[in-house]
């Protein structure tokens, strides 16, 4: 295998230092893999199964535009989109707040002989000299932060003049945020709450501490979880600025922001140039709909997606 550059890391501190609890039991999505962990086949599995589900990442992510290139990844995860720009030619860098993403996108790096840099990092505060990189790249990650407008700072920082960014973030202007989740997932909730009418007390008494470690909303025990949390949190838990921070990767998520195109517009206002573009609207993997073609899933990603890219120039 070839070795890799590993660089000093920075410590996560409050009030980073839930998020860094949370995200650093697994690397994103590792739960979702059958095969053994850290063997090629895992890391295989990984990725069909992340560009199954997320068809639009190929599209339009420009992976083989950074042949060349040094490319920065904010949040690396498992390492699947770090393989890609690897694989396109790319002089890749991953950095995580987290060391399981870390050991993660390593391993998945070895599992194909190829060549990267990785390293602990916090988004908020980099650690790279000025104008470092041609490409900046992160998906998903940068909503999930503290204090996201000091990592967008940070990607003007380093980002070398005339150069590209690619970041993903949460759409506030999607069916998920305004249906699911304030609609039928803070009914579920209520639902589960008026269950429990007259035990709210004796039940607060019996909570335990520690986290349950659930990842996602698929397990049922998610609403247990939003039950317990609203015996911790009162009724103010079920307000939206509350609520969504619980309910788009599991009830223990401790941050999660939603963003509109028009409030990115403001706070990416150093930069030359900014486009937007919406995806992700995975109708085909619910049973009902898993004969819809993929054109009316791609037309409805195109107008009510849970993802927003932000293209940016420097």
């Amino acid at each position: 295998m070839i070795p890799h550059e590993t660089m000093n890391s920075n410590s996560a501190k409050p009030p980073l230092a839930p998020v860094y609890d949370f995200w650093n039991f697994e690397a994103c999505g590792s739960h979702y893999v059958r095969a053994k962990r850290g063997t090629p086949e895992f890391y295989e599995e990984y990725r069909q199964l992340r560009y199954n589900v997320e068809w639009h990442i190929p599209l339009l992510v420009p992976f083989a535009e950074t042949k060349g290139k040094k490319v920065l990844e904010l949040g690396c995860g498992n390492g699947a989109d770090g393989v890609m720009f690897a694989l396109a030619g790319a002089d890749y860098a991953g950095v995580d707040l987290t060391n399981a993403a870390i050991e993660a996108t390593r391993a998945h790096f070895d599992a194909l002989g190829l060549k990267g840099r990785f390293q602990i990092e916090n988004a908020e505060s980099l650690s790279f000299a000025d104008e470092s990189f041609d490409f900046v790249y992160s998906h998903g990650v940068l909503h999930h932060t503290a204090r996201p407008e000091n990592a967008f700072a940070e990607i003007h920082r380093v980002l070398k003049t005339g150069g590209n960014a690619l970041l993903m973030l949460y759409h506030k202007r999607s069916f998920n945020y305004y249906v699911r989740i304030l609609g039928y997932m803070r009914a579920r909730v209520l639902f589960r709450i008026s269950s429990r009418i007259g035990r709210h007390a004796a039940d607060r008494a019996g909570l335990a501490e520690g986290p349950a470690n659930v990842r996602g909303n698929a397990d049922n025990s998610v609403w247990q979880i939003h039950y317990e949390n609203f015996l911790r949190h009162g009724w103010s838990y079920l307000s939206p600025k509350n609520f969504v921070h619980h309910a788009t990767d599991g009830p223990e998520c401790p941050v999660a922001h939603v963003y509109t195109a028009s409030g990115l517009r403001d706070a990416f206002k150093q930069f030359r140039s900014i486009q937007f573009r919406t995806a992700h609207f995975p109708l085909r993997k619910y049973a009902f709909a898993k004969w819809a073609p993929l054109s009316v899933e791609r037309w409805l990603a195109s107008k009510m997606g849970w993802y927003l890219f932000v293209y940016l120039k420097k």
